[in-house]
C-alpha cells in the first residue's frame, strides 16, 4: 500500500511534457505488436475484392460438396495482371489435387492463389493471362461463369461509370448491345433503372445469395456510340433510395461481329 501510494505521489508530481512522454511511451508498446503485424503481412492489390472483409488463408479443410458446384459472380470482373479476382458460388469444396480454376482455358497455378473454400476462391491474375470465362472444376464436376472476365491493359479504353444517378459510358463507339448488372450491396429497397438519349433497354432482376441482381440490356444506338468517342454519355437513370446502396458487378459490350469488347467500370461496389 506504502509503495502504491509513492507511485501515485511521483506520477502527481511529473510536468505536463513528462506526462505527454509517458503517455507517448506506454501507446507505443501497446501499438507495436499490430503494427508488426500489419508490416508483416503481404500488400493486397488494387483490385481486391471488396466482398471479402479480410483475407484468409488457402483452408486446408476440404467442405464436401452436396451438390454440384455454381459461380454466382466474379469480382471484379475485369483487371490486369497481379490483380486479385474473386469466385462467388457453392459447394466449392476447397484445395484438392482433383479440384482447379481456370481462367480462359489456362488452370491457376497454386503460386497466384490466395483462398479458397466452400463458398468462394480467390485468385491473382497470372501474368500470361487472357480474356475468357472463369470455370471450376470440383471433383470432376465443372461449372463456369455467364460472364466474361477482361484482362486489361493500358490500352483498354472502354469504360463505365456509375455516377450522378446515371450510367455513363466511354469509348463504346461500333457497339450494338451493351449488358450490365447492378448488384445491391446494402438495402432492400427496390431500384428504377430507366432509359435515356434514344437508348432502348430491357430490366430483368435476379436474386443471388449475394445480392439482388438487376441485369440490363442496352440497344445502343449509331448517334450514341460514336458521340461518345472522347466523353461519358447517361445511358439509362438509376433511382433507389438513400439506403440502398447500388455497384455495377458486370459489363460486356457486343459489337455487330458478336464479339465482346473490353470494359472497364468505375466505381465498383460504391454508391453513386
Amino acid at each position: 500500500m506504502r509503495k502504491r501510494k509513492k507511485i501515485l505521489h511521483w506520477f502527481y508530481k511529473l510536468s505536463w511534457k513528462k506526462l505527454m512522454g509517458v503517455s507517448m511511451l506506454a501507446l507505443t508498446a501497446a501499438v507495436l505488436p499490430t503494427a508488426l503485424n500489419v508490416a508483416l503481412n503481404p500488400t493486397r492489390t488494387r483490385s481486391e475484392a471488396a466482398l471479402l472483409p479480410q483475407t484468409q488463408p488457402i483452408s486446408t479443410e476440404f467442405e464436401v460438396p452436396t451438390g454440384p458446384p455454381a459461380i454466382y459472380l466474379v469480382d471484379h470482373f475485369f483487371g490486369k495482371p497481379g490483380d486479385a479476382v474473386l469466385v462467388h458460388g457453392e459447394n466449392l469444396g476447397g484445395l484438392h489435387e482433383n479440384s482447379w480454376v481456370s481462367l480462359a482455358g489456362e488452370k491457376i497455378a497454386i503460386d497466384n492463389l490466395v483462398s479458397w473454400t466452400g463458398s468462394y476462391i480467390e485468385f491473382k491474375v497470372p501474368d500470361t493471362a487472357k480474356s475468357g470465362r472463369v470455370e471450376v472444376s470440383i471433383l470432376g464436376k465443372q461449372a463456369n461463369w455467364s460472364g466474361m472476365f477482361f484482362v486489361t491493359d493500358v490500352k483498354t479504353k472502354a469504360e463505365l461509370r456509375l455516377a450522378d444517378g446515371y450510367l455513363k459510358a466511354s469509348e463504346i463507339q461500333g457497339g450494338k448491345n451493351l449488358l450490365v448488372w447492378f448488384l445491391i450491396i446494402r438495402g432492400e429497397g427496390e431500384v428504377t433503372i430507366t432509359p435515356v438519349n434514344k437508348v432502348k433497354a430491357t430490366t430483368k432482376e435476379i436474386d443471388l445469395p449475394i445480392g439482388k441482381v438487376y441485369q440490363v440490356n442496352i440497344d445502343l444506338n449509331s448517334e450514341l456510340t460514336n458521340a461518345s468517342k472522347d466523353s461519358l454519355v447517361n445511358l439509362v437513370k438509376v433511382d433507389k433510395s438513400e439506403d440502398v446502396l447500388v455497384g455495377i458487378a458486370r459489363g460486356e459490350l457486343e459489337n455487330g461481329k458478336g464479339e465482346l469488347v473490353p470494359l472497364q467500370a468505375h466505381p465498383l461496389y460504391v454508391s453513386f
